[in-house]
């Protein structure tokens, strides 16, 4: 299983990687298919430099350390707005290729924070408990 989520996670990376340049050097594909979306651009260019902390991330967490958890969960917020901006914006089709990609971040994140030792693990999942119950209460 390691070896294949590895697999996945360098795909990521490889996917990403190249995407985020173009988005951040303003590649006319770029600035054509977010003027489509009726975005300004500097979203473009957030979401590049996003994407490409995430991938210095990623390739840092194949020691399985809490910086892998952090470039997934990066990628699965961008990959959230993407979905949404595909399923919306774009013929379904756009919006289902979105989707494979976001669940194979979320996959990665999830094996990132099961990579992570036990003392990691158990303070990433008290943050996280911390964050959704101010969410709740709404602090």
């Amino acid at each position: 299983m390691d070896y294949a989520a590895q697999g996945i996670q360098l795909l990521i990376i490889l996917f990403f990687l190249p995407a985020a340049i173009f988005k951040l050097i303003g590649h006319p594909h770029m600035r054509k298919e977010f003027a489509r979306f009726h975005f300004p651009f500097w979203v473009a260019r957030l979401a590049g430099t996003i994407e490409l902390f995430a991938c210095v991330m990623l390739m840092i967490g194949f020691s399985g350390s809490v910086w892998g958890l952090l470039g997934g969960l990066l990628l699965v917020g961008v990959m959230a707005g993407a979905t949404w901006t595909n399923f919306a914006k774009r013929p379904p089709v756009f919006g289902w290729g979105t989707l494979v990609i976001l669940l194979l971040c979320v996959g990665v994140s999830a094996w990132q924070l099961g990579s992570l030792d036990p003392a990691c693990r158990t303070t990433v999942n008290h943050l996280t408990h911390c964050v959704t119950s101010a969410i709740g209460k709404g602090a």
